[in-house]
């Protein structure tokens, strides 16, 4: 796919992947819709620093149905014609307490991560792949199975998605439904030429993980990532993102960008990881 001149619906569009990637597609001669949970004078304000004309902001919930759908309407109003062909989906939460050995005192915060991170995955995907589809002549209940590319779905997932270590016990299990959720949007929206993927980034510096925890798992990526052994700059992200985008035959992919992290509690280090973990997630 070419992005010049494609507009593409960025969720989570002011963070540091979102915003990596709004940038990139903009440089490459395309439109981002920004949708984020920023007030509406703040993420404007911070779009607009993407691209003058070329970046536009909506305040949405991504677990919020009828907001995502009257948002992405807006969208079509606000870009060229015709124009929309993908999303990407970065928006999530990521919330801790501290470690204890009762499982249920996990249970409330797992139910407010599975409404975010896998039913807004679902809302999201969902809604952006209906208005693709809206650009194009009504051909039934059905459609009829399309030879034409007309838009591509970018979920991001984890690379705690699978294995999910204990210490991301309810957002590791989340972004493993974003894959299974990534893998049957791809197999539905085949016919209609619109390609679904996944992203697993390893550790991120951003307002997801927080200052607390970036130091643990900084810790555990020297200790674990085959190589290099480090956080992963947005940047290098971002040109995953880019590369799925642009790479018409990549459908039903994850892309693993985590240096070879493949993690699980360290039980044979000199200290007892639950106390290493500033929170269980």
């Amino acid at each position: 796919m070419k992005i010049e001149g494609k507009a593409f619906i960025i969720t989570g569009g002011c963070g540091s992947i979102g915003g990596t990637t709004a940038k990139m597609i903009i440089e490459r001669g395309g439109y981002a819709v920004i949708f984020d949970v920023l007030d509406k004078e703040t993420g404007e304000a911070k779009v607009k620093t993407y691209h003058p004309e070329r970046a536009f902001y909506f305040k949405v919930d991504i677990a919020d149905y009828d907001g995502v759908s009257a948002a992405t309407a807006a969208a079509l109003e606000v870009i060229p014609k015709g124009s929309l062909a993908g999303g990407v989906h970065c928006a999530a939460i990521a919330p801790g307490r501290q470690w204890s050995h009762k499982l249920r005192d996990s249970v409330s915060t797992f139910a407010k991560v599975l409404n975010v991170n896998v039913y807004g995955t679902f809302v999201v995907d969902a809604v952006i792949a209906d208005a693709i589809n809206s650009q194009y002549p009504d051909q039934g209940p059905f459609g009829e199975r399309t030879t034409e590319e007309r838009g591509i779905i970018i979920n991001i997932a984890s690379a705690v998605a699978r294995p999910v270590p204990a210490r991301c016990l309810t957002y590791g299990a989340s972004k493993t439904a974003v894959l299974g959720v990534s893998s049957g949007m791809s197999d539905f929206l085949g016919p209609f030429g619109i390609r679904v993927c996944s992203v697993s980034p390893a550790v991120v510096a951003s307002a997801l993980m927080g200052p607390d925890r970036l130091p643990y798992f900084e810790a555990e990526l020297e200790a674990a990532a085959v190589f290099p052994r480090r956080q992963s700059d947005p940047s290098e992200v971002g040109h995953g993102i880019i590369f799925l985008i642009e790479n018409g035959m990549m459908n039903d992919y994850e892309l693993r960008i985590d240096g070879g992290w493949r993690n699980s509690s360290n039980w044979a280090g000199p200290v007892d990881p639950r106390k290493n973990a500033i929170s269980l997630e």
